[in-house]
């Protein structure tokens, strides 16, 4: 039996990623679509170490916002913003987080929509306090693209595909389980 290379196992994980939060925030179900969205870059990200290294950490998942994500957005935060609305959500469900309380990270703050008539200064205003409001919509795009960034630069560099072998059994289990 062939097993399928990274780059399948790979797409199907960011196809299942994206189609789940794009359903989740198309239910109106922003908490966990956002929670899956962190998860999955955490994931991705995890795939860029040495091969060497065994444990992923926080440092993997800003360079895969930075390659990938921010590169080619519209979104206004930083990797380190991501890093600690991540960190806020998935260990305490909030918007604080340890680098948001020492000034190392804007504390992300979520919308679907455009904000109101008028509520766009107030928000920029709230900025100069370490808040940012995100369109989860826009941020999700921002994922998805990346996502799909990442898919091509694996084709293209035998670097990233040979790491990718490495951890892919560790990380997505079995190889032939590509859906």
């Amino acid at each position: 039996m062939e097993h399928p290379t990274p780059q399948r196992i790979v797409a199907a994980r960011v196809n299942e990623f994206t189609l789940c939060t794009s359903l989740l925030l198309d239910a109106g179900h922003t908490l966990p679509a956002l929670i899956i969205l962190f998860t999955a870059v955490d994931i991705f990200g995890s795939l860029l170490r040495a091969e060497t290294e065994a444990d992923t950490a926080g440092k993997y998942f800003k360079k895969w916002v930075d390659d990938y994500m921010l590169g080619h957005s519209q979104v206004s935060f930083t990797a380190q913003d991501l890093w600690g609305a991540r960190c806020g959500l998935l260990h305490t469900h909030t918007a604080a987080s340890r680098l948001s309380r020492e000034g190392a990270a804007r504390e992300l703050h979520y919308y679907l929509g455009s904000p109101p008539p008028g509520m766009e200064q107030i928000l920029r205003s709230l900025e100069h306090k370490g808040k940012l409001f995100v369109d989860v919509v826009a941020l999700n795009r921002a994922f998805s693209d990346g996502a799909h960034r990442f898919l091509e630069d694996l084709d293209r560099s035998p670097d990233l595909a040979k790491r990718v072998q490495h951890h892919a059994p560790r990380v997505f289990g079995s190889w032939t389980n590509v859906g």
